[in-house]
């Protein structure tokens, strides 16, 4: 496989209950996705342990990391009924506490991109003096069509994969983030 174009992190609340079922179900799909030649990884982690940790006695918090080729791969995934079958599970299994959030990501960048990224800003003004950055307050999130979204993301949003895009719609369909109506169960 080539460099991959996409990555998703998805984390999901599980309920202690439910503990079993969702290691089932992810075992299933991390074993179907490690087979499609387009998927450069597919990895289950837990949350360890820490001071600001969100894993409670009733629920524990697992990230999905996947790698794909392209937007169109991670698309092909999302229909597959292995990642059906794993929508499906979450949903009617009553294993999550809340939906579950994704983020995408494209290609790692190297120091030297993250300067180029910096001298470009200054050039075109977007970097505010000092004096000038305001801490904002935590905006809330709301629930709509099936995944949370923060106020004002959307159209509007400069990044290639807001929630709109065909990616991000892939990962939220992947990540259980919807039924059929729509609405989070």
């Amino acid at each position: 496989m080539t460099e991959p174009t996409v990555r998703v992190c998805a984390s999901f609340n599980v309920r202690k209950s439910a503990l079993p079922d969702f290691c089932q179900a992810a075992s299933r799909i991390a074993t179907e996705a490690g087979l499609d030649e387009h998927c450069g990884a597919f990895r289950v982690q837990r949350e360890i342990g820490w001071t600001r940790q969100v894993s409670t006695e009733a629920q524990s918090l697992f990230m999905l990391v996947q790698e794909w080729q392209s937007g169109d791969a991670l698309e092909e995934h999302v229909r597959s009924p292995a990642a059906m079958r794993f929508d499906r599970d979450l949903k009617e299994g009553d294993i999550l506490a809340c939906a579950p959030m994704l983020s995408l990501f494209g290609p790692e960048l190297l120091v030297a991109d993250l300067k180029a990224m910096a001298a470009e800003a200054r050039a075109s003004g977007l970097e505010l003096p000092n004096s000038e950055v305001k801490t904002a307050d935590p905006v809330p999130e709301t629930k709509s069509q099936g995944y949370i979204k923060s106020p004002g993301a959307g159209k509007g949003s400069p990044q290639a994969t807001g929630p709109g895009s065909k990616g991000a719609r892939a990962a939220r369909a992947s990540a259980g983030g919807s039924t059929k109506n729509g609405a989070w169960k």
